[in-house]
């Protein structure tokens, strides 16, 4: 199998996470988590979620955010090849894996084995947030730090090729460019009704996005 990640981009990944404090540490995932808790705890009522991964979880501060607000039934566990912490990949599958701000920083060559690894750990379903947009930061090789930017329509087919539902939408930002796609991806289209009850408790269609570099034609706006 292909690897989710080469020598080289682990370490640039790495030296990133040691250099920037608020790299890959956002509780909410720039919002896009804001109502994963109660979420989370509403589906386990239902019967619908024992467990959710946060894939590509950084610093891991969703993890904990997740853990000290969600049932103690419910399993979080946090995934991320260039954290030690969180380097250990599960064994199992997971009801829900999240996947936030992280496809983008993905290598050309590695991003079909991380969507099938992705695939591989999703039980029901998955939501996936991507940027489409250049990163603020860059690596210590020079380059952006969003490696691989390309439109929703090519994030939407990747995905799927994998999943037989899915479903997507633009999140905005307000100088009215596209700042990220938002993909939900069911395994059985009788999940699918899960699927845009998470999207709709998540509060996010009306989303609006500020910062990064798109700020400064919001300005000029």
């Amino acid at each position: 199998m292909d690897k989710v990640i080469s020598k080289q981009q682990l370490i640039l990944n790495q030296a990133l996470h040691q250099s920037e404090d608020n790299f890959g540490n956002r509780e909410t995932a720039a919002g896009f988590a804001k109502y994963l808790p109660e979420t989370l705890n509403r589906f386990n009522e239902l019967g619908a979620c024992n467990s959710f991964l946060d894939y590509g979880t950084g610093k891991g501060k969703l993890v904990d955010t997740l853990r000290q607000a969600c049932k103690n039934e419910i399993k979080i566990q946090g995934y991320d090849p260039a954290v030690g912490k969180y380097a250990c990949k599960p064994d199992s599958p997971f009801d829900i894996v999240g996947c936030f701000d992280v496809l983008e920083h993905i290598e050309m060559e590695s991003i079909d084995a991380v969507l099938r690894d992705i695939h591989s750990l999703t039980k029901i379903f998955c939501y996936l947030v991507i940027d489409l947009q250049p990163a603020v930061k860059k690596m210590q090789d020079g380059r952006n730090a969003h490696i691989l930017l390309a439109p929703p329509e090519w994030w939407t087919s990747r995905v799927a090729q994998l999943f037989p539902c899915i479903t997507a939408f633009p999140a905005m930002h307000a100088c009215g460019l596209p700042q990220k796609v938002v993909i939900a991806a069911a395994k059985k289209p009788k999940h699918m009704g899960l699927v845009y009850s998470f999207l709709m408790k998540q509060r996010i269609f009306k989303m609006t996005m500020h910062g990064g570099v798109l700020q400064k034609k919001y300005l000029q706006k």
